[in-house]
């Protein structure tokens, strides 16, 4: 009789770590906002050169045309646009401008702190990890959504936010 191998448990690499985000603003204020309110969920950063893995956080309270500028001045970081609240429109735009993720100011900190992580996964936010989803012939599965840019495998951060938050609904 053959013995079943068991998977090794997913380990988050993340868990203590907060995420290391740049902000993109032409508001001055805006930083302060973000730094005041996020607390230590994130850590900000204005070094002049790039980390390993680090968010840029753009202000689109005013425009979502803002991810464009921002994509030119830092084409290889992770993007997300930062809405006064959420607006369906403006997340479209958003995300049309080369936005990786969105979340809205109305977000906890808590939010704030998953978003980054799989957006520095590789994965895609909107309200929760973007996700593709394949049905057929009656069979539904889903895999996390990237972004062009991020071709190839998403972290291990990213698999379990989306295996600790989305249970097989046929075992119910």
């Amino acid at each position: 009789m053959s013995n079943p191998i068991t998977p090794l448990p997913l380990v988050d690499p993340w868990r203590d770590a907060p995420p290391v985000c740049r902000v993109y603003s032409s508001q001055q204020t805006f930083r302060k906002l973000l730094s005041t309110y996020l607390g230590d969920a994130v850590r900000f950063t204005e070094s002049p050169e790039l980390g390993p893995r680090e968010a840029l956080l753009v202000d689109c309270t005013e425009s979502a045309d803002t991810v464009r500028e921002a994509r030119g001045k830092f084409p290889s970081h992770p993007a997300v646009a930062v809405l006064g609240e959420p607006d369906s429109v403006r997340i479209i735009e958003a995300l049309a401008n080369g936005a990786d993720g969105v979340i809205a100011l109305t977000d906890a900190p808590s939010a704030w702190r998953e978003c980054l992580h799989v957006v520095l996964g590789g994965g895609r936010w909107l309200g929760g990890p973007g996700l593709d989803v394949s049905l057929e012939h009656k069979y539904a599965s889903y895999d996390i959504a990237t972004h062009d840019r991020h071709a190839g495998e998403v972290t291990v951060r990213t698999r379990l936010f989306i295996k600790n938050r989305l249970a097989d609904k046929s075992e119910s």
